[in-house]
């Protein structure tokens, strides 16, 4: 019956001379993992048991090969591995990213159109029922005259308010002819 992982991992931190920390940069995990592993809690993935056989061979072949028996390597890869052959695992392809939420449905109309007349009836400080009529004809006309929402708009905005220049007033607050 081959060694257990849990073992074969507190033989390699002793072979490697590592505490927990050291093994899991060798394993390319982090602390908590490692301590899971040792604890039975988890289990080590074959590419971080190659990764450790290739760590513990030039210090104890046997250990080595004990550790490969949880992790056999393909026949073509089956020597031994040398520090010029080693080959790095290949990190787990990204998954897609999940797609874009659905857009929010479209407010109706009539929704919209309760919020421009609410927008004029508090503009006036009236009633939204006594404000419609008003609104409604506004707009009517301004189709009829083939005018956009924009050129309303921009007529009806109040100027930009100019500012003070800097010549006027002194430091007196008095103004100079």
């Amino acid at each position: 019956m081959p060694t257990p992982v849990p073992l074969l991992l507190v033989l390699s931190r002793e072979t490697l001379h590592l505490n927990q920390l050291g093994l899991a940069q060798v394993l390319g995990s982090s602390l908590r993992t490692v301590q899971r592993y040792e604890a039975r809690r988890a289990t080590p993935a074959v590419w971080e048991l190659h990764r450790l056989a290739d760590a513990v061979r030039p210090h104890d072949v046997d250990l080595a090969s004990q550790i490969d028996e949880w992790a056999p390597r393909p026949a073509a890869s089956a020597a031994p591995a040398t520090v010029s052959t080693v080959v790095e695992p290949t990190a787990p392809p990204v998954p897609p990213a999940p797609p874009p939420a659905p857009a929010p449905p479209p407010v109706p109309a009539g929704v919209l159109v309760d919020s421009v007349v609410c927008a004029a009836a508090e503009a006036m400080a009236l009633s939204p029922q006594a404000t419609r009529p008003a609104v409604l004809a506004a707009f009517a006309r301004a189709r009829d005259a083939g005018l956009t929402l924009d050129a309303v708009v921009a007529v009806l905005a109040p100027p930009p308010e100019a500012a003070p220049s800097k010549g006027k007033a002194g430091k007196g607050g008095a103004s100079s002819p």
